[in-house]
């Protein structure tokens, strides 16, 4: 897989083989927690306080549409992309930048979350937990150059 920047101020994503598209599609999944909600998690720790019945009714469904608009964005340029078997391409637009990489970043707090991957050695490691390291590595790394090439 490769990430590169486009001439019209976005990312492209170049698919190389079926792997690949697992990775890539891994982003929604891994980005809702494997159906945790991040705006109930992020609410768990304001449970006992006396403002959360306030939080939950005029805070959580705003937090819940922005983080289910960032992963609906990368679903969508994910479904009109091309097949699993087959090589091709994805496409991160300059003005959907900030979506994606507030989904990628859902994805890795819900793995982190999950795994809790610390200072741990990845050749240590368990292959699920191997395999969401190396996914997380993934999408630091395409976050990075959303940051270097496409939000500056």
């Amino acid at each position: 897989m490769k990430v590169g920047p486009t001439l019209q101020g976005g990312l492209r994503i170049d698919i190389e083989n079926p792997l690949d598209w697992m990775v890539m599609r891994c982003i929604p999944y891994d980005a809702r927690g494997g159906g945790i909600d991040l705006a109930d998690r992020l609410s768990a720790p304001m449970a006992k306080d006396e403002g959360i019945d306030d939080w939950r009714e005029f805070v959580v469904p705003d937090l819940q549409e922005g983080f289910n608009s960032q992963v609906e964005i990368i679903e969508k340029a994910l479904a009109g992309s091309g097949g699993d078997d087959e090589a091709g391409q994805v496409f991160i637009l300059k003005e959907d930048a900030e979506l994606w990489y507030g989904g990628l970043n859902q994805a890795r707090l819900a793995l982190e979350e999950r795994y809790g991957f610390s200072d741990e050695d990845p050749t240590t490691m368990t292959p699920g937990k191997r395999s969401a390291w190396f996914r997380s590595q993934f999408y630091l790394h395409v976050q990075s150059v959303l940051l270097d090439h496409v939000m500056r």
